[in-house]
């Protein structure tokens, strides 16, 4: 063989090759393995005794515990209970953003921060009641503020018009 052929021929690799895989193929072996059907779905662990005591105590130290929060205005409001929180909540005073501060925390945190509280705050009850007063309080009361300020709007301005 000549110095030519030598570089031109591919050298031979000795390690295995890898098999490459196309970027659906791992999808697609999933669902005709049947692991995407509901009954082959992720559940959560089941958890032993001692956890659901831990879970359960989390929950009743949440429900129990007294609360701050920041309004808007970043003053700290309260002590406040559970229930005063819920009525916060369906008024628009508090929102998942606002930040919040109990027994055990270090420093105000979002809302949604705190895993144990949001679910205890925005029960079915509170968000019915949300949606019931945003449907029949909040924007009828918001249509009519457009439609008087659109009586006290000046006619169209022709201010655009006559600058060029």
């Amino acid at each position: 063989m000549s110095d030519r052929e030598e570089h031109q021929q591919p050298a031979q690799d000795s390690r295995p090759k890898k098999a490459i895989k196309k970027k659906g193929a791992a999808k697609k072996a999933a669902e005709s393995s049947g692991a995407s059907s509901p009954t082959n779905q992720r559940r959560p662990a089941k958890l032993d005794f001692q956890q659901k005591q831990v879970v359960d105590y989390v929950r009743t130290a949440t429900r129990n515990n007294v609360w701050y929060y920041r309004d808007r205005m970043n003053v700290a409001r309260g002590p406040c209970t559970l229930p005063v929180l819920k009525e916060c909540w369906v008024h628009g005073i508090i929102g998942e953003d606002t930040l919040v501060w109990g027994q055990g925390l270090h420093d105000f945190l979002p809302v949604r921060n705190i895993r144990t509280l949001v679910p205890q705050i925005r029960t079915l009850e509170v968000q019915a009641a949300t949606w019931v007063k945003r449907t029949f309080a909040l924007k009828p009361a918001l249509n009519q503020i457009r439609k008087d300020r659109a009586e006290h709007r000046q006619a169209q301005s022709d201010q655009v018009d006559t600058m060029y």
